[in-house]
């Protein structure tokens, strides 16, 4: 394994996302993140613009920006023999987060049943 790679996303301020319909990923918060991964020896080679849907009743817009770096010669074998392990580990964290997503909507949705048919037997009462 000669790189290793890092992805992160930086999003645009999610206050302004949902009161104003549009957000603004700041050029002073983009920069930053860049020359932060840069001081520890990452070099940007991809960025990508997209939406993520946030909260319910918006869309945010992110950057998916890609960063490489060359793993020491000395490194190269054991990070070449964890890859699996992380890819193992990365897929179980993003299931652990999408399990929460569906019961956090699931509890939405029923909390809004009940409500909805307690306001409805007060209207009758």
């Amino acid at each position: 394994m000669e790189y290793e790679y890092k992805v992160i996303d930086v999003a645009d301020g999610s206050i302004s996302s949902v009161l104003l319909g549009e957000g603004r990923i700041e050029t002073s918060v983009l920069e930053a993140y860049i020359n932060a991964m840069a001081a520890e020896g990452w070099r940007m080679i991809f960025m990508e613009k997209v939406m993520q849907r946030h909260v319910v009743i918006s869309d945010r817009e992110t950057l998916m920006i890609t960063f490489e770096r060359r793993v020491p010669e000395a490194e190269r074998a054991t990070r070449a023999a964890r890859v699996i392990d992380d890819v193992i580990a990365a897929e179980n964290g993003s299931n652990r987060q999408g399990m929460k997503a569906a019961a956090g909507f699931a509890g939405l949705a029923v909390g809004s049943a009940i409500l909805g048919s307690i306001l409805s037997s007060d209207g009758e009462a």
